[in-house]
């Protein structure tokens, strides 16, 4: 079926919609879990609840991921807290869980000041009580007790750091478990006595559940010496605040310290979810869909370039390409923009460059928020650069300049579906426009 019929852009949008409502967390938590008589049953493992019934949770999904454990539990729950993002505290809150707003990707001290309240939550739990941990992408800066003597300034300053040299969420996540109190396992030895249920959104590639939101409620990833060679790769050891090199330096590894062996761990969705119901709709609409990319990663710029060489080596019968995965962008300049219109505005040029006029290319992350735009990212097509080169934007020093949200917002093809309410890394997709 030729896609000319129906628009490229058009069918990219309700692609990308139709992935989202398969990743929409109260949904995805429902379907793994149920409440019968006195017991929680997850998916196969049935966790008696003798007494109370509590609920704690942190990320973007916070919110949705609440109402989905109060659909099933009810009043059987006692109470709860759950941290979100600015923003993300849309739609029906749940009755009986508490929720919190902080800032992301830096932490602030509305997220320790909400943190330190669930710890002492936790603390009250014991044995017979059972706590669902509804986990989601965001909560490593939303969730946060700093190391003593390590401040949230100090954090944020090494955050802020390491973005900046392009560090990937999982090595950002490997420098911040050290220094806190509740990453990397802490938050689950704080309810010391209950049996814990973690219902995992997943963000990381691959599912690591010790990188997700910096693994609260699992054992252990990583270890201060883990974090101190990280600061060496990234250059910035001798620019962190130095009480944070000095905290990792005198820190003891908490890893072995885990004993746990009725809890239970499930991932509700994760990127491949969006990106197979993704597939579906595309066969569904009548076209012909290849996944050529799972849980992919890079610079931003590279991949755009990298996606644009999968198009032009693809199978002549597919319509549409598809993967899945999730840039990173080393930010050399001053403009504005995220790895989602990054990848599409280098797309955008090497499309001009290889003169490949038949496809149109988006780069699209699924919670809504291309990094630091309110945008998810953006739809490239073969006039993408000549469109903003009229309106007086140069699209390669854009490029140069990570300030690629400019080259959209005059050439079109902005997508701005606002918060998902959902997070499971980014979607990029390729239409072929077939000569009449």
């Amino acid at each position: 079926m030729d896609v000319t019929d129906r628009g490229p852009e058009a069918l990219i949008r309700r692609w990308f919609d139709g992935a989202l409502r398969a990743v929409e967390p109260a949904a995805a938590v429902e379907r793994v879990l149920a409440c019968e008589g006195g017991a929680l049953v997850v998916r196969e493992q049935r966790i008696p609840v003798r007494r109370r019934l509590v609920v704690v949770g942190v990320g973007k999904a916070a919110v949705p991921m609440a109402r989905g454990v109060e659909a099933v539990c009810g009043e059987r729950i006692e109470t709860g807290l759950v941290i979100t993002k600015d923003g993300h505290a849309t739609g029906e809150v749940p009755r009986r869980i508490k929720v919190a707003e902080a800032a992301h990707p830096i932490p602030d001290d509305r997220g320790v000041r909400a943190t330190r309240e669930m710890l002492d939550l936790l603390r009250g739990v014991g044995d017979g009580d059972v706590v669902v941990a509804i986990i989601s992408g965001g909560g490593s800066a939303l969730m946060e007790a700093p190391r003593p003597p390590v401040t949230l300034a100090d954090v944020a300053r090494t955050t802020d750091l390491l973005l900046r040299a392009g560090a990937p969420i999982q090595d950002l996540n490997r420098v911040r478990i050290p220094l806190s109190l509740v990453k990397g396992g802490g938050l689950r030895r704080a309810a010391d006595g209950a049996t814990m249920v973690t219902l995992i959104l997943s963000d990381v590639l691959g599912n690591d559940t010790r990188i997700i939101a910096s693994g609260p409620t699992v054992r252990g990833e990583s270890s201060a010496e883990d974090a101190l060679r990280l600061l060496d790769r990234y250059a910035v050891r001798d620019r962190v605040p130095a009480v944070v090199v000095q905290t990792l330096e005198g820190t003891t590894d908490e890893r072995d310290a885990w004993d746990f062996p009725l809890d239970a761990v499930e991932i509700v969705a994760d990127n491949e979810t969006a990106l197979e119901a993704m597939r579906e709709q595309v066969s569904a609409d009548g076209y012909r869909a290849e996944v050529v990319w799972k849980r992919t990663g890079g610079e931003a710029s590279e991949l755009g370039r990298a996606w644009v060489e999968a198009c032009g080596a693809s199978d002549p019968g597919a319509d549409v390409l598809l993967g899945g995965g999730e840039a990173t962008v080393t930010v050399r300049g001053d403009g504005i923009g995220g790895r989602n219109t990054e990848f599409a505005l280098a797309a955008a040029l090497e499309i001009e460059r290889r003169q490949l006029t038949g496809w149109t290319i988006a780069s699209l992350a699924t919670d809504g928020q291309d990094g630091p735009t309110d945008v998810a990212g953006a739809i490239a097509d073969p006039g993408t650069g000549a469109r903003a080169r009229e309106k007086g934007v140069d699209p390669e020093e854009a490029l140069a300049n990570n300030d690629s949200l400019r080259v959209f917002e005059a050439a079109g093809g902005i997508v701005n579906p606002g918060p998902t309410g959902t997070n499971v890394n980014d979607l990029y997709v390729a239409v072929r426009v077939r000569p009449e």
